[in-house]
């Protein structure tokens, strides 16, 4: 395992090799073409130094598109059929989903997206359509990071400016 897939690797564990495998060249593919685009062009300049961060917001966002989005669809189309057909199980092939496994997938999805919270990832760095897309939701970002860092600091330097200029 590279030291740069190794994220993509950790999200995918435990996943069928085929769907593993495709995660994987999803994200081998998108990576390189980003990382191309980050090194290219003098617009994506101010990422080159996030590459590590870019992977790991790039492997988690294939990994919602192709796990999280599904299990969400599945939990969904369950609580469609259930409440207006009332059926108890849904059969797909020869699998039955139940109440119970929808229970279980549901609170998968709905841990993931606290996650998501906790960490304040927004919804759309993880939902895009091509690469030049998510490079610029997080140009977006790290603009807005600045600007709260700018903000802080003058913040701070206002309060003590006038701490300074009290008499007592």
């Amino acid at each position: 395992m590279t030291k740069d897939t190794q994220i993509i690797r950790i999200l995918t564990y435990g996943l069928p090799f085929k769907l593993s495998n495709q995660i994987f060249n999803e994200f081998q593919g998108r990576f390189t073409d980003i990382k191309y685009l980050v090194n290219k062009y003098d617009y994506y300049k101010n990422l080159r130094e996030n590459l590590k961060t870019i992977e790991l917001i790039l492997s988690l966002s294939i990994f919602h598109k192709r796990v999280i989005s599904n299990l969400d669809a599945a939990v969904k189309f369950y609580k469609t059929v259930s409440l207006k057909g009332g059926a108890e199980s849904i059969s797909i092939g020869n699998y039955k989903l139940t109440a119970d496994e929808k229970f279980q997938l549901q609170t998968m999805v709905i841990t993931y997206h606290n996650l998501l919270k906790k960490y304040n990832i927004p919804q759309y760095l993880i939902d895009f359509y091509d690469n030049k897309d998510f490079l610029r939701n997080l140009l977006g970002l790290l603009n807005e990071i600045k600007k709260a860092e700018n903000k802080d600091k003058s913040d701070n330097e206002n309060k003590s400016n006038s701490s300074d200029e009290l008499p007592f």
